[in-house]
């Protein structure tokens, strides 16, 4: 049957018409499944966690804690804070003071230059059953276990390997903005027993012998915490007495930073001090949140360069998790 001139027009328009959508979709579809994509480790994005080199042999350990950001595509990015025992620095103030607590008034000290910016890493990531393997920008790679802290809220990471000499590790990663933090009435609300503790921290002996200090187990050794009247900041004792206290990194910080301070208060007495100035533990750590929202510990390092003896004799280094799943 021979179509009508106008009938044939109208065919041409529609068959072109099909042509050229034909011809984008085409691109479209094929870009779409060239697009990469990767599972989120443990279905979570946002981590905090916690690495480092703790080697007896060093003398050259180091520590990094950061943030680690999994995206879909199979991109990661992160921000961190690092501390080496070949970089000889101070501690650095936070500026919140503890008052109110059972610790002495003082100004919470922390590790240098973890109150201010962090550096930052960038690359790519593979999950293949529980393993993720992270390669990062310029070639080095680390890989960890993934296994579930809390079914579908909370996911957990285990310290496998890694190309850049790293021996110990934890990580802990949820849903949650990394802007979300548990206030210090929430922390401390908390009850101190339910916490465990897990830390690999190099240290020397009287005679300068290095060697690691390892431990595990429950309770955290200091289970009641005190707000101090500002809000801001925990404090408390235990025997000897030790002072402890808990604040933000500085005054102005929003996101997942705490640090961790505590000394011998015989240490700053024999010192003449009321607020020690020797070398005092200091532990910056970052909050373990889940999905919902709910804090569940931290993961940490301690940066403790000696002030007071030649090179690293007396350096205090390595790093810890305080959290319900420590092992």
């Amino acid at each position: 049957m021979k179509m009508s001139p106008m009938r044939m027009s109208k065919f041409r328009i529609l068959a072109a018409s099909a042509i050229a959508a034909l011809a984008v979709a085409i691109p479209t579809a094929i870009a779409a499944a060239q697009t990469p994509s990767a599972a989120l480790p443990g279905g979570m994005a946002n981590y905090t966690v916690a690495v480092g080199k703790v080697d007896a042999a060093s003398r050259a350990n180091w520590q990094r804690l950061g943030t680690y950001v999994f995206a879909a595509d199979g991109t990661v990015s992160e921000k961190h804070w690092h501390w080496s025992q070949k970089t000889r620095v101070t501690r650095s103030s936070t500026g919140v003071t503890a008052s109110g607590c059972p610790s002495r008034k003082c100004v919470v000290q922390t590790a240098h230059g973890y109150p201010s910016a962090s550096d930052a890493l960038h690359g790519t990531y593979t999950t293949s059953g529980d393993t993720l393997k992270v390669a990062w920008d310029g070639g080095l790679w680390e890989e960890w276990t993934v296994s579930q802290a809390i079914a579908g809220k909370l996911a957990k990471l285990t310290f496998s390997a890694s190309s850049f000499g790293a021996t110990h590790g934890f990580g802990y990663g949820s849903n949650a903005s990394l802007d979300t933090r548990a206030s210090m009435k929430d922390i401390a609300a908390v009850d101190g027993n339910s916490l465990k503790h897990e830390f690999y921290l190099w240290k020397t002996d009287p005679d300068n012998k290095p060697y690691i200090d390892t431990g595990h187990g429950n309770p955290f050794w200091l289970r009641k915490w005190t707000v101090c009247d500002s809000g801001t900041c925990m404090g408390g004792e235990t025997g000897n007495p030790t002072e402890y206290y808990v604040s933000p990194p500085n005054t102005t910080a929003t996101d997942r930073r705490d640090t961790l301070w505590h000394w011998v208060r015989k240490l700053a007495d024999d010192r003449h001090e009321y607020c020690y100035t020797g070398n005092s533990h200091v532990k910056p750590m970052l909050q373990i949140i889940d999905s919902d929202g709910k804090w569940h510990g931290w993961v940490g390092v301690e940066a403790s360069l000696s002030q007071t003896s030649s090179g690293t004799n007396a350096d205090d280094v390595g790093v810890f998790q305080i959290s319900a799943f420590a092992a």
